[in-house]
């Protein structure tokens, strides 16, 4: 097994910012989410989660699932 695993189950966040782009990872779903929400809330624009198998998370739709006891819609 090598390294590269280890680098694809990251979360990616990426925003667009006045001073150009940014992007952070994280291992954990919960962490991309608060990272994101905390950009957004700071006037960050374009900000999104890529999960580990490529898909495009929502902040706004991973609290609601999380709210609904993991149910994305009630």
């Amino acid at each position: 097994m090598t390294s590269a695993g280890d680098l694809t189950s990251q979360y990616v966040i990426t925003a667009r910012g006045q001073k150009g782009d940014i992007r952070q990872t994280r291992t954990r779903a919960a962490s991309a989410v608060v990272l994101a929400r905390t950009w957004m809330a700071a006037g960050y624009e374009a900000v999104k989660i890529v999960d580990p198998l490529g898909n495009v998370l929502s902040p706004e739709r991973y609290r609601v699932k999380i709210l609904n006891g993991g149910r994305l819609f009630c």
